[in-house]
């Protein structure tokens, strides 16, 4: 016969194995559905675009033939129609999309709202297909992700699955828009998630496979640009390379100001939000009827930059012109992605490179065609600071291995001279404006967790009817330091110190004193829904340790401590640092399975609770001052998911502790759970 802990053990590995599967059948339905998703809105975009210009084929070929003033008027009426529709539906899906996935992924736990999708893709084709000068893939990472997260929602996943599944979403609208599956997942792996953990590679590659795949059965499979072969025609163009990725770094960060200026200015217009896509839309007719290269994605030409069929100067004017382009038609409203305008740029960046490079050394030189291709890539790493997506997504589009070692170069030099010269990308100066500083893990770890994850019900509770006896001895049974005073509907009113209570006038009018007339009202409070950053804040203000949790109505719903808040903040930081690694350890009870060392004699490790345990809470046990030990996370054999700590919730027998201390500290605790109850 089995021992039962044996058996429960084999019950969780089959309940793992069997999440396991989920992980890899549910990413492959994202990823169809989401290829799925793509071709409905590459159609949505032909159809507004045949509505507006009268035909599907590429707008360079279509626009310089109609009259001026059709030119000028058709981008305002697709802002006339966008602002509305964002305003009042989804006012996230306004913008490229890439930031409020971001958001999603580390704030919400993944979690989209279902309508974003169909308010993306409506909006998004209205701005594309009316002469916006935006590309499409950021809306197709908005509405991938939000088809991962429905999915998700609706199987209601655990958060790690969750974010997991909106990435592979994010992925698959990558590599189905641009036929690339391995930039498609590296995209959502370097940007979306910037996690490359088995646990979220392999849903990611699944579902950005299969996104593509679906993508191809109906497009068929044809690169997304046409290209021709160049190589290096010599080792002296590795210098010419160098020089490309610095003016490729610089263009970036161009962009990326120019953008952040424009963004910054709009609400400074005074039009109101519902009008200013149809405002920004009229200023961009303008620029349209005197340069029609600027309307919608721009695929002609950048394939006639690749070509080497534009003069200079149309490059020299082009590079400026689609930086304010795009930035305008973002910053006043419109949807639309900056992935395809960074990939435009770069191609007339280093068009206008090569052609002044190929003049100067023309037999060592290749043409500029090649610059053009290799700045697309230099362009986007430096303004999306993604350079391994820039590089797969070069090498996938081209198609030809021999322009690695220039790619390479640039996109390197780039990303450090646009990340020398401006910390935030195109993605994160949304979030950097709403003070989220991503390359702050800190930051991001307070601003995902919220009050009522860490308050406890509040104990020291008085009735604003209270007299001072019955005030006087509530602090005497229950040595509390202070106490909260609530009204009939438990509405604070405020708190009350020990201090307070002996005040020598306080005591001479004890007989009619009341506890309201006692407290404090003028006390620092925190909501459920406030982030443990806004709760930080009300503590530097504060000069109590514990800080009342009211609702909107003010009643009285818990108390949440300095002490718990920083409690989160070292388990998160913990779990981000230590639990993404895991390596077999095997002692000889078994005990420890998962054992990692770090450095100053720390390890981490699983260990079954000891014993004395069952039953009881953390709390109880006090782990900490006994055996030197912090638990960061405990895995329940319910969901096989690693979860933050709660003190107060007793332990089972087939929960497992995550716990960070000396391994000496570990053994004496392993030896407790293998020996009778203490």
């Amino acid at each position: 016969m089995i021992p039962l802990p044996e058996l429960s053990l084999r019950w969780r590995d089959s309940l793992r194995r069997v999440q396991a599967t989920r992980l890899i059948v549910i990413p492959c339905l994202t990823g169809a559905l989401t290829g799925a998703a793509t071709i409905a809105f590459v159609e949505l975009i032909n159809l507004v675009q045949w509505l507006a210009i009268g035909s599907t084929n590429w707008p360079l070929r279509v626009v310089p033939h109609l009259h001026w003033l059709h030119v000028l008027l058709v981008p305002a009426v697709g802002g006339l129609i966008v602002g509305p529709l964002v305003h009042f539906l989804a006012p996230e899906a306004e913008g490229h999309g890439v930031p409020e996935v971001i958001e999603a992924v580390m704030l919400r736990g993944g979690r989209i709202r279902r309508r974003v999708a169909t308010v993306k893709s409506l909006a998004s084709a209205l701005t594309i297909g009316t002469g916006g000068s935006v590309g499409r893939e950021g809306p197709v990472v908005q509405i991938g992700a939000g088809v991962g997260s429905s999915i998700g929602q609706v199987l209601r996943l655990p958060a790690e699955q969750l974010k997991t599944l909106t990435a592979c979403g994010a992925a698959g609208g990558i590599a189905a828009v641009f036929n690339a599956p391995i930039a498609g997942a590296f995209f959502a792996l370097e940007v979306i998630t910037g996690n490359f953990a088995m646990p979220t590679f392999s849903p990611v590659i699944l579902s950005s496979v299969l996104a593509t795949v679906v993508s191809r059965a109906y497009f068929g499979d044809h690169p997304a640009f046409i290209v021709q072969p160049y190589q290096l025609e010599s080792v002296f163009e590795i210098a010419a390379y160098l020089g490309l990725g610095v003016v490729c770094g610089v263009v970036g960060v161009a962009f990326i100001w120019t953008m952040d200026t424009f963004e910054s200015l709009a609400p400074r217009t005074g039009i109101p939000k519902t009008w200013r896509p149809a405002a920004g839309g009229l200023v961009l007719g303008v620029l349209l009827v005197f340069l029609p290269n600027l309307y919608g994605v721009g695929y002609a030409t950048m394939d006639a930059a690749l070509s080497d069929a534009l003069s200079w100067r149309l490059l020299a004017l082009l590079v400026p012109m689609k930086i304010i382009a795009t930035s305008l038609t973002l910053a006043s409203g419109g949807s639309g992605g900056v992935f395809l305008p960074s990939l435009y740029i770069g191609s007339v960046a280093g068009g206008l490179y090569g052609v002044a490079v190929h003049t100067l050394l023309p037999h060592l030189s290749a043409g500029s065609g090649a610059y053009a291709l290799v700045g697309m890539a230099g362009v986007l790493a430096a303004a999306t600071q993604s350079p391994i997506t820039a590089l797969l997504l070069l090498l996938e589009v081209s198609g030809d291995y021999k322009i690695v070692l220039p790619v390479m170069i640039v996109v390197t030099v780039a990303s450090v001279v646009g990340r020398a010269c401006k910390q935030d990308s195109l993605y994160t100066l949304k979030l950097s404006r709403q003070g989220l500083a991503l390359h702050r893990r800190e930051d991001v770890i307070m601003k995902t967790h919220t009050v009522s994850e860490v308050m406890r019900p509040a104990a020291d509770v008085l009735q604003d009817n209270a007299t001072f006896a019955d005030t006087l001895r509530f602090f005497l049974d229950h040595e509390a330091v202070r106490v909260y005073v609530v009204d009939a509907e438990h509405r604070l009113l405020g708190a009350i110190s020990i201090h307070d209570i002996k005040d020598p006038e306080v005591q001479t009018l004890g007989p009619v004193v009341l506890a309201r007339d006692v407290a404090e009202p003028n006390l620092m409070h925190v909501a459920p829904g406030d982030t443990l950053a806004n709760c930080m804040e009300q503590f530097v203000l504060s000069t109590s340790d514990e800080l009342p949790v009211v609702d909107a109505q003010r009643h009285l719903v818990g108390v949440v401590s300095r002490r718990e808040v920083l409690g989160v903040y070292s388990s998160e930081l913990l779990r981000h640092e230590f639990l993404g690694i895991a390596a077999e350890a095997n002692d000889a009870g078994g005990a420890v399975r998962e054992q990692v060392r770090f450095t100053r004699g720390l390890t981490i490790a699983r260990t079954p609770p000891p014993a004395f345990l069952i039953g009881r809470s953390l709390r109880e046990a006090n782990l900490r001052v006994i055996y030197n030990l912090t638990v960061v996370a405990i895995r329940r054999a319910t969901n096989g998911e690693d979860q933050l700590p709660d003190p107060e919730v007793s332990l089972a027998a087939t929960d497992e502790l995550v716990i960070v201390g000396k391994p000496a500290d570990i053994e004496r605790l392993q030896r407790a759970t293998r020996s009778p109850a203490i």
